[in-house]
């Protein structure tokens, strides 16, 4: 079955476990995309060479206009000009279109690079290790958020838990963040691009694994996450899987046990009395060992 709020969008699955799939939205706007002067640069044949001057991995390392859409997938989205913490979407925008491109998984050398993330919350930090041999786009999204300082002030807007009607006994239990306006509604996701899905069949859902919100269209993450609780086989090969946590999921338990409150515009999860704030998010790359 099917049903969706105001915001967000819950998709039936046709399936074996047929359970509920979350269509967990983060969804764009019916306006275009800002347009840098800059943004033509991801296109330019000098970014399919290493700074050493080696070829790159094209698979790894696609151009920000190849990586997305930049025209709204569905007529009901909006852009915010402004995200919760007054941020300039417009500044967003153009910021990580100038990070994409420096952000490499491999070094001059063509070894490649690891990618670890550390969330700060009010209740503790999270640790991630990133997955850029899965997910790249989604893993260079991240970080030029994380480096335009996107994430900082942005709080965990929903908790979601589901369990199966049809006996099986499925559930999904995960935390979202990430949220622009910091509500969860899918209305206002997108900071002016959508990503492309980059769905992969050996990427599971185990506890702890960060993924990318999408709505009904596929194509409509942007900045949103989960970070799940336990096991949800039910949402592989439908959700970009990006990362997993390493260190923090007690932290994240903390945060899916906090006070909720039932919202009827949001129907398909509860929303936090009192949101958990991401005070910071930082990102270390290392060589490989």
């Amino acid at each position: 079955m099917s049903h969706g709020g105001k915001g967000q969008v819950w998709a039936g699955v046709r399936s074996g476990a047929a359970l509920i799939l979350i269509g967990l939205t983060l969804a764009g706007c019916n306006t275009r995309a800002p347009t840098p002067e800059n943004s033509a640069a991801a296109d330019s044949s000098s970014d399919n060479q290493q700074s050493g001057g080696g070829p790159l991995d094209p698979r790894l390392h696609q151009p920000f206009q190849t990586a997305v859409l930049q025209e709204p997938p569905n007529e009901d989205q909006r852009l915010p000009e402004t995200t919760m913490t007054g941020k300039s979407v417009g500044r967003l925008y153009t910021e990580v279109v100038r990070l994409w491109n420096e952000i490499r998984f491999t070094n001059p050398a063509g070894k490649r690079l690891i990618y670890r993330a550390t969330l700060e919350t009010e209740l503790g930090p999270i640790e991630l290790a990133l997955l850029p041999d899965i997910a790249p786009n989604h893993v260079r999204n991240f970080v030029a958020l994380a480096r335009a300082g996107y994430y900082d002030g942005l709080v965990f807007e929903r908790t979601v838990h589901e369990e199966s009607d049809d006996g099986s006994g499925a559930k999904v239990d995960l935390v979202e963040a990430g949220c622009p306006m910091g509500t969860g509604d899918g209305g206002f996701g997108s900071l002016g691009y959508w990503l492309k899905p980059e769905f992969n069949t050996d990427a599971h859902h185990e506890e702890g694994t960060l993924g990318a919100c999408h709505g009904e269209d596929p194509d409509t993450a942007c900045g949103k996450f989960y970070i799940t609780l336990g096991k949800a086989p039910v949402m592989d090969g439908s959700f970009t899987v990006f990362g997993k946590v390493t260190r923090g999921l007690d932290v994240v338990r903390r945060i899916f046990t906090q006070p909720v409150r039932n919202d009827p515009e949001f129907p398909e999860g509860d929303r936090p009395e009192k949101p958990i704030v991401i005070r910071k998010v930082t990102v270390r790359v290392t060589d490989d060992e």
